[in-house]
């Protein structure tokens, strides 16, 4: 049986509306979709091995959402259940970042707090650092909290705690800390601490006089729209389970847990899902904690990161000024060594999660359950990647992942232009049902783009046009991510007049094909792959000056194309000799409308050749 829920607060504040940024395509910021899928590629390697169940990568920019997919599972035990991008996370000690430092930069543009105050102003007691000798004291403040070079120790024993004080003691737990060693001078070396970022807890709580849930609900995620956010308060029971004694603001009703990734399985069997991870956070602080105990999601976040790129704004909604967001995300001066901001990872030892390619103004944080979140605002960009990696026995570890991944996403900003017809086809590809094992998929440039409704000119089921105008065989291969993980039934490709334009010799045309039928034979190897000639051109009609001179280099490149799917061992379709006139290399004049295009009577030609190699 559930305990019975007791609602210490409802904070569902009236009037908020739920947001998320902005869909677009990568290639509308600037980015590579395909270079995206190598990032896709890493994490489902990571599943693959074993080491995380699932994950969401959300990829935030010039706020906008460029990429959110979804992969895996979100829960392993005690069944199988496919991972949304709407998953929500805890976030673990994400929760100093984007909670905790917010709520306290709130606090210093407000005129509550200073970074240079001392922690004894505000927690009666609170011991500073005496040298072993006795003779030397340095003050403990609050940016030496912010920045984890306080001198507190890493963590707090726990067990040991919860037998002297029993479970919710946050009291207690502030009155240990405040007691407890010092390990260095504050200001002199660096550790991160849990323990800092509960201490700060406590000095938000006593200036607001709010508990740091409300504040920051308050603050920061409602003003923003963040609604699948919420820290979620939980005791324990008897038997050692854990119960939430106040709902989260999303939802009124326990259906809530449906869509919350779980974490690791206790001894006692219950598998975390809805109470925080972190020990801390659950056995003492009841699911509150400056450390941990924020839960959210993808579309949440980005909410987050696009407003601290936007210097603390977003869509009319200000939760920090321009000059507190520099603040809390530039290293302090005196501190450049240990490389934290007030509360983000710039440089430290901690920092591998940004990876090599991000810029020097980059700043992110992670969490011990599997979260990241990246920000450069250099390049106005923002990596998220949730994770349970814990879930379900706590084993693994995603380290390395973080940093491939960042490094992917950095990598797939190009800043490659293209034409607004080719995003608007792209972006139309997208919101098309999905392609399915069925599918014919009609592969290539205008000539195919032209063609239109391929399946009613063949008379055959299940036939996409794919077809972009202006593109060529980079581009295919550029846009093959939207087409091979769903493995169509068959490809038929038209590729090359374009580059032939584009002044490139025949051999790297060449190659270049060849490279885009490896990749579809490799990423796809049960798809039959048709490769058509080109077709013939018409310079008579003047109207393509970077083709003029090259009637006869098409027919030299058909023949090299004939040779190349022999060796590839794909079927070849020769469309070539039907469309030229009598004798010559010469696109018939009668089936044109402008020496390149075909006219309708050109596309029944096409058709009825191509329907006899697909039935």
């Amino acid at each position: 049986m559930r305990l019975r829920i007791l609602i210490i607060s409802i904070m569902v504040v009236l009037g908020a509306t739920a947001q998320t940024l902005e869909r677009t395509l990568p290639e509308k910021v600037g980015m590579s979709g395909a270079r995206l899928a190598y990032a896709d590629s890493a994490i489902l390697a990571s599943i693959n091995a074993g080491n995380i169940p699932g994950a969401v990568l959300a990829v935030v920019k010039d706020g906008k959402m460029a990429y959110l997919k979804a992969y895996g599972y979100r829960s392993i035990l005690p069944k199988r259940e496919k991972m949304t991008t709407n998953t929500i996370f805890d976030m673990a000690s994400c929760s100093k970042s984007m909670s905790t430092a917010v709520c306290a930069m709130v606090l210093t543009e407000r005129g509550k707090i200073r970074l240079s105050d001392a922690v004894e102003n505000f927690i009666p007691g609170f011991k500073n650092w005496t040298s072993a000798n006795g003779k030397d004291h340095t003050t403990i403040r609050i940016r030496h909290l912010l920045t984890h070079t306080s001198g507190l120790p890493p963590y707090a024993p726990v067990a040991e705690l919860q037998k002297k004080y029993g479970s919710n003691s946050p009291d207690s737990l502030i009155s240990y800390i405040a007691s407890w060693r010092r390990d260095f001078e504050p200001g002199t070396d660096f550790q991160y601490s849990c323990l800092n970022y509960i201490t700060m807890q406590h000095i938000v709580e006593k200036v607001s006089g709010m508990s740091l849930r409300e504040f920051a609900r308050r603050n920061v995620f409602e003003p923003l729209g963040m609604n699948h956010t919420d820290y979620i308060p939980c005791i324990e029971d008897k038997k050692g389970n854990y119960h939430t004694i106040s709902l989260p603001v999303w939802t009124k009703d326990y259906s809530w847990e449906e869509l919350i990734a779980p974490t690791e399985k206790q001894k006692t069997g219950e598998i975390l899902r809805g109470a925080v991870h972190d020990p801390l956070a659950r056995v003492i602080n009841s699911g509150i904690s400056g450390n941990a105990g924020v839960f959210s999601n993808a579309d949440d976040i980005a909410l987050l990161c696009a407003a601290l790129i936007n210097g603390g704004e977003l869509n009319g909604h200000r939760i920090l000024s321009p000059a507190t967001v520099r603040l809390m995300t530039t290293v302090p001066k005196g501190l450049e060594a240990f490389g934290r901001t007030p509360g983000w990872d710039n440089s430290s030892d901690y920092s591998s999660n940004l990876g090599d390619l991000l810029s020097k103004s980059a700043y992110g944080h992670t969490g011990f359950t599997g979260t990241m979140i990246d920000i450069d605002p250099e390049n106005k960009l923002a990596i998220i990647l949730l994770t349970n990696s814990v879930h379900p026995d706590g084993h693994t570890s995603v380290i390395r992942l973080r940093a491939v991944v960042a490094n992917a996403v950095a990598g797939a900003i190009t800043g490659d232009v293209r034409t607004q017809h080719y995003l608007d086809r792209m972006e139309q590809f997208e919101k098309e049902p999905a392609i399915t094992q069925k599918d014919i998929v009609m592969l290539g440039n205008s000539l195919t783009e032209n063609g239109g409704d391929w399946g009613k000119r063949l008379n055959i089921k299940h036939v996409i046009n794919r077809g972009i105008i202006g593109d060529d065989v980079p581009g295919i291969y550029e846009r093959l991510h939207q087409i091979l993980p769903y493995r169509p039934a068959k490809i038929i490709l038209m590729e090359g007049i374009n580059d032939i334009s584009h002044q490139l010799s025949n051999s790297e045309i060449i190659q270049s094909i060849a490279t885009t039928i490896d990749r579809i034979k490799h990423e796809s190897p049960k798809t039959q792959l048709i490769l058509q000639s080109l077709l013939p051109i018409n310079e008579e009609f003047k109207r393509y000056k970077r083709l003029e001179g090259k009637t006869d280099s098409v027919a030299a490149i058909n023949r090299e194309l004939e040779a190349l799917a022999k060796s590839k061992g794909i079927d070849f379709l020769n469309l070539f000799p039907l469309f030229t006139e009598s004798g010559g290399n010469t696109l018939r004049k009668e089936l044109t409308t402008d020496g390149l295009h075909l006219n309708e009577e050109g596309y029944k030609i096409w058709a009825a050749e191509l329907r006899k190699h697909i039935k």
